[in-house]
């Protein structure tokens, strides 16, 4: 009875985490870095063909432990009034994987005085797969094999817009817009877990403190689901001589991290960022580590608008 009981809660835990840690929410500290990670309406803003690769590895120490690797890219074309990109995801927590492929299309529009403003849509799919057949227990029973899910594809569709001035930015994304559920049978009759619509507001600005030696750059990012208490994150960066960011991240309610960014050249940039819990998970791991890498291609004839803070 004790063995069942703890299929029956990883079997909980491992559903709600699709909702927590899926493509359908990527929890980035270094998301500022790459904001089509979470708006489809950045893609080709920064006027350059860009790749990204983000690698996350959350509550090192703890058994189970999510790992996310993101490899994006987008650019902008017919002379930046458009941007077309990608993203490709993979989580991984226990017996569960999750993959997600998304294209990400914008329209860019150019608005008086140097402001602009991107429209963006997103579509792609999500392919879970959740083998329980995979663990080890001492005795098999029914809970394991109603519970085990092998490659549920999900295909989904998001939306995004995207303000922004050399000084100021702000946005608004919906990334997942349909409730693909799992269901326990073929019926349909009872939904396991769904991917709920996820609500995210984000801005933030740029403010020279002694030129041309040192800037700072706050930001804030709102997200809500419904049925969940909303998060917010507060965000302050100094950027130095526009090649070091050193910052600290507040995620309200759930962690504190500390984060850096190096400009190694004017196409590549590196960065690492290290999330210490305060929720009541803090004595269980030691901590979430970041790692991401930029580069920046240029075309024969074309320069890098750099810097770009947005």
């Amino acid at each position: 009875m004790r063995k069942r009981i703890k299929i029956v809660l990883f079997c909980l835990f491992a559903v709600l985490s699709v909702s927590s840690f899926g493509q359908q929410d990527p929890m980035f500290t270094l998301y500022m870095n790459d904001p089509t990670l979470i708006n489809p309406a950045y893609a080709g803003t920064r006027g350059n063909m860009s790749l990204n690769g983000v690698f996350r590895k959350q509550w090192v120490g703890m058994q189970w432990q999510p790992t996310t690797t993101s490899i994006s890219a987008n650019s902008p074309f017919l002379n930046n009034t458009i941007g077309v990109g990608f993203s490709f995801m993979n989580d991984q927590i226990g017996p569960m994987q999750q993959n997600g492929f998304y294209v990400d299309y914008a329209y860019h529009l150019l608005l008086p005085n140097k402001q602009n403003l991107s429209l963006g849509l997103k579509a792609g799919f999500t392919s879970l797969n959740l083998n329980l057949l995979d663990l080890t227990v001492i005795d098999w029973d029914d809970v394991v094999l109603m519970n085990d899910y092998s490659n549920a594809f999900m295909p989904n569709f998001g939306v995004g817009a995207y303000y922004y001035t050399d000084k100021f930015y702000a946005g608004f994304s919906v990334p997942l817009l349909f409730k693909n559920g799992l269901y326990k049978d073929k019926n349909r009759y009872e939904i396991v877990s769904r991917e709920d619509r996820v609500y995210i507001l984000t801005a933030g600005g740029i403010f020279t403190l002694i030129e041309p030696i040192l800037k700072l750059k706050p930001t804030v990012l709102f997200r809500a689901v419904s049925g969940s208490v909303p998060s917010t994150e507060l965000s302050a960066t100094l950027i130095a001589y526009d090649r070091v960011w050193l910052g600290a991240l507040y995620r309200i309610g759930d962690a504190v991290a500390l984060h850096g960014r190096f400009q190694v050249t004017n196409q590549l940039q590196i960065g690492y960022s290290y999330d210490l819990t305060n929720s009541d998970l803090r004595p269980l791991n030691r901590g979430t580590h970041e790692v991401l890498i930029n580069y920046v291609f240029t075309r024969r004839g074309e320069r890098i608008l750099s810097p770009r803070y947005f």
